[in-house]
């Protein structure tokens, strides 16, 4: 049976995720008409404790203090960006 990845930091949960999300691509140089219809946006991955999730925004985090409520390698995904949230379970 497969478990999910979770840390627990007082008494809350929060669990692995990957999240599959678009991103913006920009250029600041010069382009003509051929090359500027070329580009296109990036789809990204990105692993992450689930914080939170609502109608707007999913906020992640990737670095935790083990006694307190303390984070880092934080990240807040507009909803109309992320493709796709998975939990991550193993084995």
């Amino acid at each position: 049976m497969k478990k999910p990845i979770v840390c627990q930091i007082k008494k809350k949960k929060y669990y692995l995720h990957k999240i599959t999300w678009i991103d913006i691509t920009g250029d600041e140089g010069h382009a003509d008409t051929d090359q500027f219809n070329k580009m296109n946006y990036t789809t990204l991955i990105t692993y992450g404790f689930l914080y939170s999730k609502d109608n707007r925004i999913v906020r992640t985090f990737s670095t935790y203090d083990t006694e307190d409520e303390i984070f880092s390698g934080r990240n807040v995904f507009p909803i109309g960006c992320i493709k796709k949230i998975e939990k991550v379970l193993i084995n």
